[in-house]
């Protein structure tokens, strides 16, 4: 395929293959039904790179059209990532309806605060806006996904090893990719020919990585809702420090409520 080295046609060939094999593992051990928007993301990722083939074969690599293709069909992928780690997160902090009313809130939050703080002033290009969006996005996928870490963390909530390495690959892929974009750009702005192929060595690269520790990790059956078992002490310091942090909650609600009244008189 013109345009793509051979190094590049290689690890996303790998990585097709081994996004095929982690959807065969999920099927074969039933995971699938515990976890069908994950499955849906790797299947989409799987048909979005068959489509880019023909596209890139049909237009070429280098033409405008492939572009504007190739980046309008992250849409469907991306939506679907964020939506399979809120399932892996709503998994986890499902026993506690409180924290997952508060963890998805933070989730919400934090997506949306770092990604539109990292789109202003981008777009003037194509090339430069959509590498800033995929940082932007993926800034803050890994920072909603910390976030929600650390929620779970402070209330000692203990996780299943199969959505630690879920929830571990899709942080580690984020945080991997904007370094990656971070270095491109730069790359970019100094006219360097060879930054695509860089970054999508190092993206693709990290992938491949995350899917081979996810189809080790998913042989192992998920847990059934029925079956999660909370330890005595764990649910113990849970319902002792809930009605303190809901406490805190309100008493912070009420503080940034008299501050923001006196704006609202300007």
């Amino acid at each position: 395929m013109a345009g793509l080295t051979k190094y590049v046609q290689w690890v996303w060939g790998i990585s097709v293959a081994v996004q095929a094999a982690v959807c065969v593992v999920l099927f074969l051990r039933g995971n699938f039904r515990r976890v069908p928007f994950f499955t849906a993301y790797l299947m989409s990722n799987v048909c979005q790179a068959v489509a880019l083939y023909v596209v890139y074969y049909q237009f070429g690599y280098g033409s405008r059209t492939a572009a504007l293709i190739a980046w309008w069909s992250q849409c469907i992928p991306q939506l679907l990532r964020v939506l399979a780690i809120s399932e892996v997160l709503r998994l986890v902090l499902k026993p506690y309806r409180g924290i997952w009313g508060l963890g998805w809130r933070v989730l919400t939050f934090a997506f949306s605060v770092v990604f539109s703080v990292s789109l202003i002033g981008s777009w003037h290009e194509l090339s430069w806006a959509v590498l800033v969006a995929d940082r932007g996005f993926h800034l803050a996928f890994g920072v909603a996904v910390v976030a929600c870490l650390l929620l779970a963390h402070y209330y000692l909530i203990p996780i299943h090893p199969v959505y630690k390495a879920l929830l571990g690959g899709f942080c580690f892929y984020s945080c991997t990719v904007v370094l990656a974009n971070t270095i491109g750009g730069i790359l970019f702005l100094h006219g360097n020919a060879n930054f695509q192929m860089i970054w999508q060595l190092v993206t693709m690269g990290a992938f491949v990585a995350v899917l081979a520790v996810w189809a080790v990790t998913l042989r192992t059956p998920l847990p059934e809702p029925t079956q999660r078992e909370v330890s005595p002490e764990t649910a113990r310091t849970y319902w002792e420090m809930s009605p303190r942090i809901n406490e805190r909650l309100r008493l912070l609600n009420e503080q940034l409520d008299r501050f923001w009244k006196p704006e609202a008189t300007h």
